[in-house]
């Protein structure tokens, strides 16, 4: 693989779902991606996959990175010791103290380091999911990508490792409704519930999704005890089921903590976001 062959391409580091998904992509808007992944299999007659990064990166290569966040460091400590100053964006989903360490490693380099966050399903999306940037160098990424048809995004005045950290923060949310819908479709499938708890919580959706969280955490502070008698008598039909409810079960714990506190402390109610989680979050 030349140099001229590399020049105006996108490089893109790992041909596993998100690789694919993302190099049909580049491919649709007339660009011919290359890849690199040492365990690529099934590999089409199409395709280019390298074995290892190039000794050489043209200025005008982008190159992605779509691979799992315990090769983040090993691939930015390589690519950094190549010459030129291709831009290089990170999709490895890092947490934040991460991506400031790979964007460190090309601090005396002309490379151009950018952190990014797939914040939507590439299962349901494809290339499609929308993409968080952040870093210096953040709106370079952007205009590479979007001329490439990616749905892609800058976040303003960042630092390396803020789209990524925005989007560990949603996991803390999506994984745990995730597990949650598990839980409770399982236990309407036995009740034979299934379409009516479906129809029952269309109306979570009729207010913005982050105002009905606002309004969870601050009335936490209040309703807790009373909640509390709600989510044991809802484990406890999930129970008799046949069913275990681990997550429910964490969750029950946290309104006896609170509903604890309530008792003991008797906090001036009602609080704002801001005093309901710096009271909610105190050892």
């Amino acid at each position: 693989m030349t140099m001229e062959t590399l020049k105006g391409s996108v490089l893109l580091i790992g041909y596993g779902e998100v690789g694919r998904a993302f190099g049909a992509q580049v491919e649709q808007s007339g660009s011919r991606p290359i890849y690199v992944d040492p365990m690529a299999r099934n590999i089409p007659d199409t395709a280019t996959v390298l074995n290892t990064l190039p000794a050489e990166i043209p200025d005008t290569t982008l190159v992605l990175g779509a691979f799992p966040s315990a090769a983040a460091r090993s691939v930015a400590q390589d690519l950094a010791t190549r010459s030129g100053a291709f831009l290089y964006v990170d999709m490895s989903s890092s947490p934040q103290g991460l991506m400031q360490d790979c964007a460190a490693e090309f601090g005396n380099q002309s490379a151009r380091f950018v952190d990014a966050a797939i914040v939507g399903s590439v299962d349901l999306s494809g290339a499609k999911a929308p993409i968080l940037l952040s870093g210096p160098n953040a709106d370079q990424a952007e205009a590479a990508l979007r001329a490439l048809g990616f749905d892609a995004k800058a976040l303003p005045d960042s630092k390396a490792g803020d789209a990524c950290g925005v989007k560990l923060l949603r996991t803390l949310m999506t994984k745990g409704i995730e597990a949650l819908a598990i839980e409770c479709f399982s236990a309407a499938a036995k009740m034979g519930l299934s379409k009516e708890i479906c129809e029952n919580l269309s109306d979570i959706g009729v207010r913005p999704f982050p105002e009905l969280l606002d309004a969870m955490v601050r009335s936490h502070v209040i309703h807790a005890p009373r909640r509390k008698l709600e989510m044991e008598a809802a484990i406890d039909q999930a129970q008799s089921l046949g069913l275990q409810v681990p997550v429910n079960q964490s969750v029950l714990e946290v309104y006896k903590a609170t509903s604890a506190r309530i008792e003991a402390e008797h906090p001036n109610v009602p609080m704002s976001i801001g005093q309901a989680l710096n009271w909610l979050s105190k050892p």
